[in-house]
Formats: structure tokens, C-alpha cells, sequence
């Protein structure tokens, strides 16, 4: 008899805990059917999200750029006033500038997300943003790898990983392979600024176009990314190309510079054979899903 009763209310027990599930089960049903999914930064941190965002702040022209060219701007809400790219980007509302952004738009707008380019997360706007409580995601490509990165990761968050994907195929297939430093045929001079004359070394994406393109960065070694420099040594160097990244609708501006170029560089073979090279600054600063019409231009503007 007690047996019994043991077993029955074991019994009993089994089957309240097996009701308490299904009943548990259908009460959280939406839950259960959000998209959960995690994205790496590259601060290195891990982002969570329940779903796909549908309000996001871009802080980066060229994660604007990235987005409008994967199809998923009606889920931009806002962008910094460099976002100057596709020019549907202008009609987003207009944050102010990326490092120094309205703190009150950017609250007004109640963005869900905010994809910022910034070097690291202990940058004060990042951190003055976390501290407002918005969710950040950091991306700062500085390469091709670092574009192919930033372009998958925004496939990820906001649902279209097979655009994202055949983006970075599209890429590829109009690159050239990077050359080796001693197989590129022309010795280039990449001018950053010119008061004062400022160039960069082989760790930016700036000298990867120029690799890309064919050419030889002459201030390749230097230990500074940007380095100050000056023209008598440029002219010892002798660079066969002078690439300036510049604003090519600026004309006037423009021809100062070459006469000041080629008044103080007038003994080098790139002022000799008419190599300079001016070419938009956006394409050339921005890394982004632009990079191969970068490396065309540089290419077609070239006279060998």
C-alpha cells in the first residue's frame, strides 16, 4: 500500500513537471523565435543582439558608404555631415561630425544601435555614447582585410549576410593581387598635406591603393603612419609619380599646389614627365566598398 501511493505520487510529480514545461513553453513563445546572434568588433568585443536593429546611427562615411551599397539604408536613421556618399546619404539626418558628434540629435533619434569608426573603445566619444546607454559597434578598417571585416560584419547585423557576401566577392575579382614591393614598377611619392609636406608609410590603407595600383611608396619604411617630410629629401628620392589626394572639384586650390610642387620638386622625374596625380580624396581616404574604383582611377590617371 505504501508502495503504491509512493509510486502514484511520483507519478503525479512527473507529470505536473511535464505540464509546467509545455505550459512554460507556450506562455514565451516570441522568445524563442528572435534572432539571437553575436558580432566580434574590432575592439575586439562581443556585441549581442536579440534581433536584426532597425534604427541605426552611422558615425563613419564609409560605414554609410557600406551600408547604402548593401541595400539596407532604410534602417539608417542618421549619419555624421561627412557623409557625403551615395548623395541619399545627405537626406539622413545629420549628426554633426564623427568625433565630435550632437550628443542631443543622436538621443532624439532613440537609435537602437550605433556603428561607430574609431580606433579604439577607450576613444571619448565612444566612451561618452556608452556612458548614455546606447549600444555600440566599432569598426575601423584599415585595409582590405579590414574592409572585407566591416563589409560582413553590417551584412550580419542587419540581415543581409549574401549581399555582404557577393560584395566581398565583387571586390576581390576587380583587385589585382598586392604586388610584391620589389616587382612594382613605379617609385611614388603620396602626398597627405602639404603645410607642412606630409606622406605615409605601408601600414595604411592609403599605401595600399597606391600598391595596389602599381606604385612603390617611397616613404614606405617610415616608423609614423604620417610623417612630416620635406622636399629636398623628396626630390634625393627621386619618385617617378606624385599622388595627391586632394577635393578634385577645388580647382583653384588645386593648381596652387602644383605650382608649388613643381616649383620645389622641379628636378624630380614625376615633375619632369607631368606625373601628378590628383585624385578624390574620398576614394582614397575612405576604406570602404569603393576601393576598386580607387585603384581604376589611380591607374587610368597614370601617364606611362
Amino acid at each position: 500500500m505504501l508502495k503504491e501511493k509512493f509510486f502514484s505520487k511520483v507519478i503525479l510529480c512527473i507529470l505536473c513537471f511535464k505540464i509546467t514545461v509545455v505550459i512554460f513553453s507556450c506562455a514565451k513563445p516570441s522568445e524563442n523565435n528572435q534572432s539571437k546572434f553575436s558580432v566580434i568588433d574590432d575592439a575586439g568585443l562581443e556585441v549581442k543582439f536579440k534581433s536584426h536593429p532597425q534604427r541605426i546611427i552611422s558615425l563613419g562615411p564609409n560605414i554609410t558608404e557600406t551600408i547604402y551599397e548593401l541595400g539596407a539604408d532604410s534602417l539608417l536613421i542618421g549619419v555624421t555631415e561627412y557623409c557625403d556618399y551615395p548623395p541619399q546619404a545627405k537626406t539622413k539626418t545629420n549628426t554633426g561630425s564623427y568625433l565630435s558628434p550632437d550628443y542631443e540629435i543622436i538621443s532624439s533619434l532613440k537609435p537602437d544601435l550605433i556603428i561607430i569608426n574609431v580606433e579604439s573603445s577607450n576613444n571619448p566619444t565612444y566612451q561618452s555614447l556608452k556612458n548614455m546607454g546606447f549600444r555600440l559597434f566599432l569598426s575601423h578598417a584599415k585595409d582590405l582585410n579590414g574592409i572585407n571585416k566591416m563589409i560582413s560584419d553590417i551584412g550580419k547585423i542587419t540581415g543581409v549576410n549574401e549581399r555582404a557576401d557577393l560584395l566581398i566577392k565583387k571586390i576581390s575579382s576587380e583587385l589585382p593581387k598586392v604586388s610584391e614591393p620589389d616587382s612594382l614598377s613605379e617609385s611614388a611619392l603620396i602626398i597627405i598635406a602639404v603645410n607642412p609636406l606630409m606622406t605615409t608609410n605601408d601600414k595604411t590603407f592609403i599605401n595600399e591603393i597606391s600598391e595596389l595600383s602599381g606604385f612603390r611608396n617611397i616613404y614606405a619604411g617610415e616608423v609614423q603612419e604620417y610623417p612630416v617630410i620635406n622636399y629636398e629629401d623628396v626630390v634625393n628620392r627621386n619618385p617617378d609619380v606624385i599622388i595627391f589626394p586632394t577635393d578634385t572639384l577645388n580647382t583653384g586650390k588645386n593648381s596652387e599646389y602644383e605650382i608649388e610642387i613643381r616649383e620645389k620638386m622641379h628636378n624630380s622625374g614625376a615633375v619632369k614627365n607631368g606625373n601628378i596625380i590628383f585624385i578624390d580624396d574620398d576614394i582614397m581616404f575612405r576604406p570602404g566598398p569603393r576601393i576598386s574604383d580607387a585603384v581604376k582611377t589611380l591607374r587610368n590617371k597614370f601617364r606611362r
